[in-house]
């Protein structure tokens, strides 16, 4: 699902402009296929990709998509209502991306009418497999870790995200609006703060920091552990598992934004990504799940069933959906998680 936007933004503006058969794309680090990309340029056609390493960042690169110049991201699917509603997105139909067709009505309620689904999947636990010997079953393995794992374990530093665990590990809502449970929340993460090694999404800490070998377990979206083996350069070493407590069911959208001046080429390149060929591709070469109906009938057999990838009914029940939250609900989950990233930091001053 990803280096740090931050090295981007002083020099987006300055960056001289790219021809207009370029795409600007924001996007996770490793999370479009080398092969189509390869396949998009042989039509003619190239991409700048803009890496951003979590979704407020993300964000924050969006609002300013004029300046920065992005015609294509990657999207959660809370945002491309917010954005699409104010009026920074184009809006999306089988009239102007004619293999939208193609996408299973699920997913395409879950993204709206301003963004397509793009890949889908849950949100579990990656472990090096040579480390640890039995795979995690709860959350409280990574919230509450052994002596082994202490400073050897990574979290997201996303307001949703980052709460998630210890939601799901006390029986509560993803989506709670109750400040007595969010605080609950607070208090196991404020504990586990000091055992943390980064907060860093753990595919760019694989690839940037010279402590990578330390990381031994990490919060991931499914798919990411393929990633991790390859940063790695161990085929199996990264194993993934979706706790007993629940987990979230996520789906990516791509969206236009409303100021790209490559609108044509853009709405070329999502209809070009939701070809069934090209999805059934993506998906295999990225190891998530796709959305795409007529793709999935495309995979391997094996693909098919992996649950790892496509999770069983039994998952599926266990999974929460993201929902609108109010702005009341996502200041103090900023507040919460901004506490966490300062309990952290300040414990590795010492």
């Amino acid at each position: 699902m990803k280096l740090v936007c931050s090295l981007f933004l002083s020099v987006l503006i300055a960056t001289p402009l790219v021809h207009a058969d370029t795409l600007r794309f924001l996007n996770w680090e490793d999370y479009l296929s080398n092969e189509v990309e390869q396949l998009w340029q042989q039509q003619g056609h190239n991409i700048d990709t803009i890496l951003f390493d979590n979704d407020q960042e993300r964000d924050a690169i969006l609002i300013r998509a004029k300046k920065s110049r992005i015609d294509v991201a990657v999207i959660d699917e809370s945002i491309g209502k917010l954005f699409g509603e104010q009026g920074k997105l184009l809006e999306l139909n089988e009239t102007n991306i004619p293999t939208l067709a193609h996408i299973a009505p699920f997913w395409r309620k879950r993204c709206g009418k301003y963004s397509v689904p793009y890949l889908w999947g849950t949100m579990g636990i990656a472990y090096r497999s040579d480390v640890i010997s039995n795979p995690p079953v709860s959350w409280k393995a990574i919230l509450e870790p052994s002596n082994q794992l202490k400073n050897h374990i990574s979290m997201m530093d996303d307001y949703t995200d980052m709460l998630a665990p210890a939601l799901f590990m006390q029986g509560f809502s993803l989506n709670t609006e109750s400040k007595y449970e969010l605080k609950q929340a607070f208090s196991t993460l404020k504990k586990q703060a000091p055992d943390v090694l980064t907060y860093d999404y753990p595919i760019t800490f694989l690839t940037n920091n010279v402590k990578a070998d330390q990381l031994y377990m990490a919060q991931v979206y499914g798919g990411d552990q393929i990633t991790m083996n390859e940063k790695s350069g161990v085929a199996g070493l990264w194993k993934y598992v979706v706790p007993k407590e629940g987990t979230i069911l996520w789906v990516d959208c791509l969206a236009i934004s409303s100021d790209s001046e490559n609108k044509a080429l853009a709405l070329q390149f999502i209809n070009f990504l939701n070809q069934p060929e090209i999805a059934a591709k993506n998906s295999e070469q990225l190891f998530n799940a796709t959305p795409n109906h007529s793709a999935k009938a495309l995979l391997p057999k094996d693909f098919r069933h992996n649950r790892a990838i496509f999770p069983d009914d039994e998952i599926m029940q266990r999974s929460q959906l993201y929902q609108e939250l109010s702005n009341e609900n996502i200041k103090l989950r900023l507040r919460i998680t901004n506490s966490i990233v300062n309990i952290y930091e300040s414990s590795e001053a010492r």
